[in-house]
């Protein structure tokens, strides 16, 4: 099933036709080897222009409502977009705007703030970020710290987050806080659009393993927030929180760049991916059966996991799979990428303890890479499967019903 345009749009041909000739003529074409993701002046100030190239050629926000600036046309377009774009170099830097914040704001946000922020995301002026993670939370998202206290006409915010993607080159926020410390801790939670340049906000970019510094935490210090700047209602930001978790897992688990892959618009078959194929060539191994054993392991992975993402989309997007059915993708992409890093490893191996300045094949940081932790770890997406898809029972947890004031949390002594 395809959606039917909007009256007087395109057709998907036509519409096919407008975007192939725009990229061709507007946007620069993948370089072999560049990063997916680059979180420096450089990087950041070119998906910029690209997005703000999107914007001027009437190709963005394909799905999003005329009323806050897309084009308000359906999926059918966005698969197109998203296969035309599969050779080009897309904003990644938008990813967590266009994957996780537009949709969330688009369920869950006022009016005004739609029509402030969303257009804003489609013309390349901001970058947005999740402050969700929080150094003593570890998994447990709903026992977060940061308090947010009203004042008057204004919310002041208060405590840290962590593991905050391009938090360093973002220019808001959607923040989860805690509103009402004197309720169970599911139930006192706030969402809310945070300024990245507010001067109580400090950010410390996190240098990782592979030399990237992407990741980020954040000192939030008596943070002004309008009171106006709430995303739903005040207490009631689990069930904001839980539709952007379910985005984020849905982007993770179909493949998180804005630009998609060949082939989805229609099947066309399987495609094989050349890369370990090739490496195994240049090492001398490709006659090996083991490491051929291995190359079709991959193959036969990646195959599985397109189909497998193609059927439960659909079936979440006619509704014959609740939202929480994303958790199924985001569990099946920890787990093959955290094979595929394997895999790759043992086909490269020399080859992945080093690599030349500039060299694509980082096998071993590829490795290193696939923890599958993003979007929430494959042990939380296996909870979520169980309870919310299978109705097994949940763990016990006596701290679900308990006032968070009262559970014992791991700071300091005599704060919250």
């Amino acid at each position: 099933m395809t959606s039917a345009p909007v009256t007087g749009s395109p057709t998907p041909e036509q519409f096919r036709a407008k975007v192939r000739g725009w990229l061709r003529d507007h946007v620069p074409r993948k370089t072999p080897g560049e990063p997916f993701l680059q979180w420096d002046d450089e990087g950041v100030a070119r998906s910029k222009r690209i997005q703000r190239t999107l914007w001027e050629g009437g190709i963005a926000g394909v799905t999003v409502p005329v009323d806050y600036g897309g084009l308000g046309l359906g999926s059918a377009y966005d698969r197109v977009f998203r296969e035309e774009a599969a050779d080009y170099r897309m904003p990644e830097e938008f990813g967590n705007a266009f994957n996780v914040v537009l949709p969330t704001l688009l369920a869950h946000g006022r009016e005004d703030l739609k029509k402030q922020y969303i257009p804003r995301m489609l013309n390349g002026e901001h970058i947005w970020c999740q402050f969700l993670s929080e150094p003593s939370g570890g998994s447990d998202l709903a026992g977060l710290l940061t308090r947010a206290d009203r004042d008057g006409d204004v919310w002041r915010l208060n405590g840290a987050k962590i593991w905050t993607t391009g938090g360093n080159y973002s220019d808001y926020a959607i923040c989860l806080a805690r509103t009402n410390p004197e309720v169970p801790k599911h139930a006192g939670l706030t969402m809310f659009v945070v300024a990245m340049a507010d001067p109580g906000i400090t950010v410390v970019a996190l240098k990782l393993t592979d030399g990237s510094q992407d990741f980020c935490q954040e000192y939030i210090d008596d943070v002004v927030v309008p009171a106006d700047h709430v995303i739903g209602d005040v207490n009631d930001g689990w069930r904001v929180a839980t539709t952007l978790m379910m985005n984020e897992r849905t982007a993770v688990g179909r493949g998180w760049s804005l630009g998609g892959s060949k082939g989805q618009s229609e099947d066309r078959g399987i495609a094989f991916d050349p890369a370990l194929l090739d490496l195994a060539r240049r090492t001398e191994r490709s006659d090996d059966p083991h490491v051929r054993s291995l190359i079709g392991e991959s193959w036969v992975m990646t195959a599985v996991q397109e189909q497998t993402v193609r059927r439960v989309s659909e079936a979440m997007r006619t509704g014959h799979l609740p939202g929480h059915a994303a958790a199924l993708l985001k569990a099946m992409s920890g787990a093959t990428g955290r094979r595929q890093g394997e895999i790759g490893l043992e086909v490269a191996g020399s080859r992945a303890a080093a690599w030349r300045p500039g060299q694509a094949s980082r096998w071993g940081v590829g490795r290193l890479s696939s923890h599958g932790i993003g979007g929430g770890t494959t042990e939380m997406q296996r909870n979520a499967i169980a309870e919310r898809l299978l109705g097994l029972p949940r763990e016990p947890s006596p701290d679900r019903e308990l006032p968070f004031s009262q559970i014992r949390k791991n700071t300091s002594p005599g704060r919250n």
